[in-house]
């Protein structure tokens, strides 16, 4: 980890989006994004909107969209940024009879990089579900991060990557993509926050953020703070917070009582037996989707990302995290966590235990099939 930067959480939509919208409005020479979900809703299209306005004031302007995630991607949205100058790109294209097609491995990396100088990183994609309801957003709970200094140069080197791979949708191929020139990266000054990003993609790094998370949860002395939307712990991962909450570490994961993805909710419920038999205390988050992939050890370290703990985040797609060292971030993001519990409800190891066999069998099934939810 390298120290000089500055990193702010951005909480929900409501800190996030004015955040990236502004820093898009104030690009000078380049706006880099890549999203898993691009919605051409309401506020999908205000970001449709920035890139558009930039590109034409003559910004250099590349977006990657996932084929899957982003399928409902509107065509009159694509022509309008072909038009309006925007390069844009689709990671593995759904349909057979497009280049590099594919389903099962997604780009779910969530990245907007402006003139090399700021980066906005975690699991909030591009819609309406994630923008305050003031915005005619459903508001769900998330987090982006915010960051400066000489991490950026390697979230631009992940964007690259993905760059390289995904295939051209609004360009001609043998179109020389133009590079900004850039000089950013340089650490602020005075600042001892150190951050690196955390990285897993087609070839490389498939299990270091799960390394890098369990290695802390290990290290934890006092107390372990996870948000987790999908939560299908592995056994690696089920060991790591056992063996924490067993030595008398508090340890605590805050997860959603009502999941965007079907069945999601049984296959997780089939891992948390030995996790509350062992002292691990587990929270459903009440109003809505709980959408964050956060953890937060002992004050002093954490991380926000798109990764989740789930066997497609390990096994298939590609994903980002940033991991800091800083007491004042860390402390922040465990605020955010206790501010949350109290629209929660704590699950009690008791009568969990006493579920039905009819729920045990519902949660053996789509365990079973837990790398297709």
């Amino acid at each position: 980890m390298q120290p000089g930067h500055r990193v702010q959480l951005l909480l929900g939509g409501e800190e996030a989006y004015p955040a990236m919208l502004h820093a898009i409005a104030a690009a000078e020479r380049e706006v880099l994004l890549e999203t898993y979900i691009w919605a051409t809703d309401r506020n999908g299209r205000r970001f449709i909107d920035a890139v558009c306005i930039k590109a034409q004031e003559g910004v250099h302007v590349r977006c990657i969209i996932d084929g899957a995630g982003s399928f409902g991607f509107s065509g009159a949205d694509v022509d309008r940024m072909r038009g309006a100058g925007v390069r844009l790109s689709v990671f593995h294209p759904v349909g057979p009879w497009r280049a590099r097609w594919g389903w099962q491995v997604r780009d779910h990396r969530k990245l907007l990089i402006v003139d090399g100088r700021i980066a906005f990183a975690g699991g909030m994609n591009l819609g309406d579900d994630y923008a305050p309801a003031d915005w005619g957003g459903k508001g769900w709970n998330d987090i982006q991060v915010a960051v400066e200094g000489p991490l950026v140069r390697e979230l631009l080197r992940l964007f690259e990557v993905s760059w390289r791979y995904a295939v051209a949708e609004t360009f001609a191929d043998d179109k020389p993509v133009p590079i900004a020139p850039r000089d950013g990266f340089i650490a602020i000054h005075g600042s001892t926050t150190r951050a690196q990003s955390l990285a897993v993609g087609r070839f490389f790094g498939r299990r270091v953020i799960q390394h890098h998370l369990t290695h802390a949860i290990s290290a934890a002395r006092e107390r372990v703070r996870i948000q987790a939307a999908y939560f299908v712990p592995n056994r690696a991962l089920r060991a790591s917070l056992i063996r924490s909450a067993r030595r008398g570490v508090d340890v605590r994961v805050m997860l959603p009582r009502n999941n965007d993805v079907a069945f999601l909710g049984y296959a997780s419920r089939a891992t948390w037996g030995p996790l509350l038999r062992n002292g691990v205390r587990l929270y459903e988050w009440l109003p809505g989707m709980l959408h964050s992939k956060t953890a937060s050890v002992d004050g002093e370290w954490c991380m926000v990302g798109s990764y989740n703990l789930d066997a497609r985040s390990l096994l298939y797609n590609w994903e980002v995290a940033v991991e800091v060292l800083d007491a004042q971030v860390a402390l922040a993001l465990e605020a955010k966590f206790t501010e949350d519990e109290p629209s929660c409800e704590a699950v009690d190891p008791d009568r969990f235990r006493g579920r039905g066999m009819w729920q045990r069998v519902r949660e053996r099934f789509f365990h079973a099939f837990r790398l297709w939810l």
